[in-house]
């Protein structure tokens, strides 16, 4: 089956940006500005922003850019409509996302995206880059599928990166797919399709912890005292959640 996308345009290269402004003294927070350019589309739903993909994307040879900036004492609400499916080009190219966050003085950043989807055959990478104020805080999650339902992964690089006032609170890389050794194979996570990444900067970061099933593995490591890194990796959607909702509860 050939599983290149049909488009006609090739290697696109696209950004978007989304600028969030604090509010009056009842604290909601506004759209001040939102740029796309095809293949994204944005708006705003009731208080959330959306980020859609009105074309497929990304295909090999794609570069696509998100910049995010939530201003001083704004609360942003940002997810995407849909999953995406990163999918091979007719060069055999490799595709890229990055997504650069920036978080102002007292603000906040809910970032949930739907996953990902590693397409057999394709080579893609995902760069998320925080930068918090000092006083700022954030909810970043992260989702991907290796391959679709029946089918393998393609390759598949995940980075990501937090700073707070300029300094380094994570560094967190993994590779997923064929001819990929080491710890981020696809062996390596015990035939689990379905991966997790969630960071979280002001909350009460404890102690690490573990949840442990048939169908899914997860960890909580805080690296600092109010931040934490979720990693979890599991069979289906369904159960990665399930863990990561009970370490988000506590031990019990």
């Amino acid at each position: 089956m050939d599983h290149c996308a049909d488009r006609s345009a090739l290697d696109v290269k696209a950004q978007g940006s989304i600028v969030v402004a604090g509010g009056d003294s009842t604290r909601k927070s506004t759209l001040r500005s939102a740029h796309s350019e095809p293949p994204f589309s944005i708006r705003q739903c009731g208080e959330r922003i959306l980020v859609a993909a009105s074309a497929a994307a990304p295909v090999g040879g794609d570069e696509l850019s998100l910049n995010i900036a939530v201003l001083a004492g704004a609360r942003a609400d940002i997810g995407t409509v849909a999953a995406t499916l990163a999918l091979p080009g007719p060069t055999g190219a490799s595709s890229a996302m990055s997504m650069q966050c920036t978080i102002g003085m007292d603000a906040h950043l809910d970032w949930v995206g739907e996953p990902t989807v590693s397409v057999v055959g394709s080579d893609h990478t995902i760069t998320t880059v925080v930068d918090l104020d000092e006083t700022a805080t954030c909810r970043v999650v992260e989702e991907v599928s290796l391959g679709r339902s029946g089918e393998p992964s393609g390759r598949l690089q995940l980075v990501l990166r937090v700073r707070r006032a300029g300094r380094p609170l994570v560094h967190h890389a993994e590779e997923f797919g064929p001819n990929v050794a080491g710890a981020g194979s696809v062996v390596s996570t015990g035939g689990a399709r379905h991966l997790l990444s969630e960071v979280l900067v002001g909350v009460d970061a404890g102690e690490s912890r573990v949840s442990m099933s048939p169908t899914c593995r997860a960890a909580w490591l805080p690296v600092a005292a109010d931040a934490v890194v979720i990693l979890a990796v599991g069979t289906d959607r369904p159960s990665v959640r399930s863990a990561v909702a009970d370490l988000r509860r506590g031990p019990v």
